[in-house]
């Protein structure tokens, strides 16, 4: 599980926006691309979120770290078997082998701690979620504004083409329009709020952006290990 953590959240702030393709941002010829997420992600407002999430959650979230960090410890002497400080992977290949016992100890260990985690991490999650939401409902009529300041007749997706110049790229743009549009957002969700399923999908793709800046950084780090105990993946509210 990819624990959620005040540190984690401050230091993502704007990370989303390394998704957006560098190079100028004048569209070509009446078409243009923009990348939906990138745009959302990267918007000031969700930077500010995350920043108020941290401090507003943060005894959830440092609870929620500690537990992660025991089970993260229990996890590891398990797999350790040779106790030798380190998981190989001939450890971690032998907890996954059908009906290990090291396996069984390592499912079971989780199952009990990770309700508790999330549990702690929801709220936090919720309001991740509700800020995305918001900054999404702003995305068209920011497209919009662009599409008639650059007089843009056609807007595609990087994904729906093979090849476009740099220049064809106005997702820039359009973060610069929902900043300006959308300076901040709540993170305090109505009662019983759930979020759409785009929403999840989102944020799932924005954690993934931390855990992925966060393996980078372990990996980095003096003294890491060969291999690391079995990742679990933490869980995004489900979408309506």
């Amino acid at each position: 599980m990819k624990t959620i953590t005040k540190t984690s959240l401050v230091a993502a702030a704007g990370m989303a926006a390394a998704l957006v393709a560098g190079g100028a941002v004048a569209q070509t010829a009446g078409i243009a691309t923009v990348q939906p997420d990138a745009a959302i992600l990267s918007a000031k407002a969700f930077d500010a979120a995350n920043q108020q999430i941290a401090t507003t959650y943060k005894t959830q979230l440092d609870q929620a770290a500690s537990q992660q960090t025991a089970l993260n410890t229990q996890l590891r002497t398990l797999l350790d078997t040779n106790k030798d400080g380190q998981v190989s992977q001939a450890e971690l290949q032998a907890a996954q082998a059908p009906n290990s016992a090291i396996g069984n100890q390592i499912r079971a260990a989780q199952q009990k701690a990770e309700p508790q985690i999330e549990s702690l991490q929801r709220p936090a999650t919720l309001a991740q979620a509700y800020a995305i939401e918001q900054i999404s409902q702003k995305y068209d009529a920011a497209l919009r504004a662009v599409v008639n300041a650059k007089k843009i007749s056609i807007v595609l997706t990087p994904n729906a083409i093979q090849y476009a110049p740099p220049a064809t790229d106005v997702t820039r743009d359009v973060i610069a329009e929902i900043d300006r549009s959308t300076p901040t957002v709540t993170i305090t969700p109505p009662a019983n709020w759930q979020p759409q399923q785009d929403t999840v999908q989102l944020l799932q793709q924005y954690r993934q952006i931390v855990a992925a800046n966060a393996q980078r950084q372990a990996q980095a780090a003096p003294g890491a290990g060969a291999a690391a105990a079995p990742a679990t993946t933490g869980k995004a509210p489900q979408g309506r």
